[in-house]
C-alpha cells in the first residue's frame, strides 16, 4: 500500500519538475535578469519578481519565432508545389488516356485519346 503512495508522490513531483519556471526581475542598474532558480534572486528583488512559464519565453524568443515562421513558410511552399504538380498532371492528361489499336486490314497502329 505504501509503495503505491510513494509511486504517486514521485509521479506528482516529476510532473511539477517537467514544467519549467523562470523568474524575472529588474536589478538596481535597470538590467532585466532571468533565472531558473528562485535562490538566485536577491531578497530585495523578490517583491517585484515575475514568474514566467517556459512557453511564454519561447513565444517571446525572436529566434524561435523566426524558426517557426521559416517552418511555416517551408510547409506552405511544399504544399503549393504539391498542388502545382497535381494541377500539371491533370492538365496534361485532362482525364483522357491513349488507346492503341491495330487496324486488322492494314496492320497499322491507331492511337486515339479517350
Amino acid at each position: 500500500m505504501w509503495k503505491s503512495g510513494l509511486l504517486v508522490g514521485i509521479m506528482l513531483l516529476m510532473s511539477f519538475e517537467a514544467r519549467a519556471d523562470f523568474f524575472k526581475y529588474k536589478d538596481s542598474s535597470g538590467a532585466i535578469v532571468i533565472t531558473d532558480k528562485l535562490e538566485n534572486v536577491p531578497k530585495e528583488y523578490r517583491k517585484q519578481l515575475k514568474v514566467i512559464w517556459d512557453e511564454d519565453l519561447e513565444a517571446k524568443d525572436p529566434l524561435k519565432r523566426r524558426w517557426a515562421a521559416a517552418s511555416e513558410l517551408r510547409e506552405k511552399k511544399e504544399q503549393e508545389q504539391k498542388q502545382r504538380k497535381e494541377a500539371e498532371k491533370k492538365k496534361s492528361s485532362d482525364g483522357k488516356r491513349v488507346v492503341i489499336t491495330v487496324d486488322e486490314e492494314t496492320g497499322q497502329l491507331k492511337r486515339t485519346l479517350e
